[in-house]
Formats: structure tokens, C-alpha cells, sequence
């Protein structure tokens, strides 16, 4: 039987891998080129990180194909590049992976707001999600992460387009404290608000994801879980990012990151990883706190 999501969870906790897009500035990638087009131009480069989350304990990686929608790519005059970029990404994960991790694709927001607060429609949101889902599925991936979203709309539009391919997502959300210190989604959503649209909806896990570290993150997971009985999926920044100069910095430690990894486990995350600012230190580190240290 094909690995999947559901055998790796019935194991026990699922690791996560960690961030892509900071660890391929890392590695030299300009600021504000997109990820996504170095499956092209450096896939040694994506490679070595998938390689490096896996060899740190992960269960399951990524992609990377996040901006990979049309519309992200248009505005680096890389539409015409829609089927390679998301190809390449797919192979690129797949082939490292082999048949022991299991291969989720990355889909971020399209990157324009829906209507009212934009000019996208629902209808045009699901057919650019529909499009990138089609050529990854083509490739052989099932499992879709929606994640970093700020609209249960415009998500549900994503995992629309997943259930119309045949695929089966993660639906992840990204939380920052509002103008009244409350933790909202970027149009002021509670975690209460976002599992009680998806509590009821045919999704593998939810999840959170990015804006914040560890301490925040706890928070959501607490509050999902006071409507949300299903898998619960968490995967923090290594901090808040602080900006410096041209650079960005992440205060939190691969040590923070193993005591966190044990309160999200008391708390019911059943997958767990890292977003921005994440290396392979910090996911062996929630390996760690799996109880995996020797396996």
C-alpha cells in the first residue's frame, strides 16, 4: 500500500518539515525572487533541503511550489514557466523523498484578495488554485498543505480545487495578534471562527502555520481544539521575525522549539514542523521531543 497520511498517523505523531524560502536565502537566493523558480534555476539547492529535513527525522516534506499559482508568477513575468516551475517541484520531492517520506505540495494564496476587499472572484480563485493542483497531480502528489492563508474563503476556493483533482489537503491558517491583541487571520478570523467553518468539512488535518513562534501558536492550537476534534497540524516560525537592516532575524531556538513540540503534543497537535526561520536543527529537535532520539 502507497504511504499516506492516514498510515503515518496511525504510527503516532507526524513530523513536519521545516521552512523552505528562508533556507533557500540562506543559501543565496535574492530577496523577492520567487522560491518556487529555483526548482529550475538551482534544483541542487532545493534538493539539499529536502534532503536535510529528512535526515533530521521529518515524515513528510514539502514541495516547493507555494507561490506556484499563476497569478504569483505573473508578477515576475514567470506565468509562461506555471508547468515547469510546479513539475520540477514535484519531481524534485518526490525523487528525494523516495518510498519512505511522504510528499505533500505546498499552495499558498493566490496573492490578490477576494471580492469585496479585491477584484478576485471565487470563481477565478478556484480555477488558478484548480490549475497548479492539476499539473502537481499529474506528477503523482495527493496530499496538498493550503497553508499561510489569512481567508476561510478563499481556502475553502483552494481545497475546492483538491477535492476536484482527487487529492486530499491540509487547510492551515496563519494567526497574528489583531487591534485587540486578539489572534486573528489577516481578515479577523478567531481559530474559533476557522474551526467552526471546518469542523464539519472533509479535510485530512488543520492547521496553523507562519506569522508568529511558539508561544502564540500554542494559543491557537488550544483554541482550535475547543471546536475542532480532528487532526491538528502546527507548524510555527522560529519566533517572530525581526527585521535588521536588510535582513531578517528569528529569535527562537531549536531548544525552544523541543519544549514547545512536547506543550503542542499535551495539546493535541498530532503534526508537527516549522515554518520561517526553521532548519534541520529545529526539526530534529521536535524529534527529540517525539521520543525518536535512536530510531
Amino acid at each position: 500500500m502507497a504511504l499516506s497520511l492516514e498510515k503515518l498517523l496511525k504510527r503516532g505523531p507526524v513530523l513536519f518539515d521545516g521552512a523552505m524560502g528562508t533556507r533557500l536565502v540562506a543559501e543565496g537566493l535574492p530577496a523577492g525572487h520567487p522560491p518556487e523558480e529555483w526548482n529550475l534555476s538551482h534544483p541542487d539547492k532545493v534538493r539539499a533541503v529536502h534532503h536535510e529535513y529528512i535526515t533530521a527525522g521529518s515524515d513528510m516534506i514539502e514541495a516547493n511550489t507555494f507561490g506556484a499559482n499563476r497569478l504569483r508568477l505573473a508578477r515576475h513575468n514567470l506565468a509562461d514557466k506555471l508547468q515547469p516551475i510546479n513539475r520540477e517541484g514535484a519531481q524534485l520531492a518526490l525523487h528525494t523523498a523516495g518510498e519512505s517520506v511522504l510528499v505533500a505540495a505546498s499552495i499558498g494564496p493566490t496573492g490578490d484578495f477576494l471580492e469585496p476587499y479585491g477584484s478576485l472572484t471565487s470563481e477565478d480563485a478556484f480555477h488558478i488554485f484548480l490549475e497548479q493542483v492539476k499539473i502537481v497531480r499529474e506528477e503523482g502528489i495527493n496530499l496538498f498543505h493550503l497553508e499561510t492563508f489569512g481567508s476561510t474563503r478563499e481556502a475553502s476556493c483552494a481545497l475546492e480545487a483538491v477535492h476536484e483533482a482527487g487529492g486530499e489537503a491540509i487547510v492551515s491558517f496563519t494567526f497574528a495578534p489583531g487591534r485587540g491583541g486578539d489572534l486573528t487571520t489577516l481578515l479577523g478570523e478567531t481559530p474559533e471562527d476557522v474551526a467552526s467553518v471546518f469542523r464539519h468539512v472533509k479535510i485530512a488535518a488543520l492547521g496553523t502555520n507562519c506569522g508568529t513562534g511558539t508561544p502564540e501558536m500554542r494559543e491557537v492550537v488550544r483554541r482550535y481544539r475547543t471546536v475542532y476534534s480532528g487532526t491538528v497540524s502546527c507548524r510555527p516560525n522560529a519566533g517572530n521575525p525581526v527585521a535588521q537592516g536588510d535582513t531578517v532575524s528569528y529569535p527562537e531556538s531549536p531548544g525552544d522549539f523541543y519544549h514547545a513540540a512536547r506543550d503542542f503534543l499535551k495539546h493535541g497537535a498530532a503534526i508537527l514542523g516549522g515554518c520561517c526561520g526553521t532548519d534541520g536543527r529545529y526539526i530534529a529537535a521536535i524529534a527529540q521531543a517525539m521520543d525518536r532520539r535512536g530510531q
